[in-house]
């Protein structure tokens, strides 16, 4: 019984490790095609000059990367002070109010809303004050900060509850106004972990092209 139960166990150890391995070859054979073709681009003109064309050759990803990087910095700039506030309201002062269930069950909702349903409302609200035919880099901001603002309220909000009420406590009891214990006690406290949910929420958000085709056409 011993030596079939150890000849089973090699059997299927053997099974498993071929098909692990049998796994791994189109994914080691795409690996090798990407590094062998792309590796004799890379160079300085790669990242210091824009794509020339769709399919022809030289240029760079220069334009990809500043888009990208003024896109997303709006955007950071748009969502964050909106999330962070919004969090404070709801751990600090929005206890058992419905306003803040109100609040807490739309950012729920954002939380699952597809990118591309935010690129059409951005592109919705432009043309709604700016006409059609509007092509506006601040319209993806738009969109993108719709994605990220749900993320940021979420992450900041469960900072903000892992702050002992033992310091706000000792503020209040040396006659520290709430506002200024939120400013100087609280939210230096958790300022890791909101630092922490900004980078998830840019991360969320850093990759979408459906939202920016739609409201900034490019």
């Amino acid at each position: 019984v011993e030596g079939s139960r150890k000849a089973t166990d090699r059997l299927v150890t053997v099974l498993v490790c071929s098909a692990f391995g049998l796994a791994l070859i189109p994914l080691a054979s795409i690996v090798w095609t990407v590094v062998s073709k792309g590796a004799p681009i890379l160079g300085s003109q790669f990242f210091t000059y824009s794509m020339r064309n769709v399919v022809g050759e030289g240029g760079g990803i220069y334009h990809a990367l500043v888009g990208t990087l003024l896109i997303t910095g709006a955007a950071t700039v748009i969502s964050v002070p909106i999330g962070l506030f919004t969090s404070i309201y709801l751990v600090e002062y929005g206890e058992g109010k419905r306003m803040a269930s109100a609040i807490r069950f739309l950012v729920d909702v954002m939380t699952g809303i597809p990118s591309i349903v935010a690129g059409l409302f951005a592109y919705a609200l432009f043309v709604l004050f700016f006409g059609e035919g509007v092509r506006m880099g601040i319209g993806g901001s738009v969109a993108l900060s719709v994605l990220m603002i749900p993320v940021v309220v979420r992450a900041c909000e469960e900072m903000l509850k892992l702050v002992p009420n033992e310091l706000r406590e000792a503020a209040f009891a040396l006659g520290v106004p709430k506002w200024r214990t939120i400013s100087k006690v609280v939210v230096p406290t958790a300022l890791a972990g909101i630092v922490t949910g900004i980078t998830l929420a840019i991360a969320r958000v850093i990759g979408e092209t459906a939202p920016l085709l739609i409201v900034a056409g490019y």
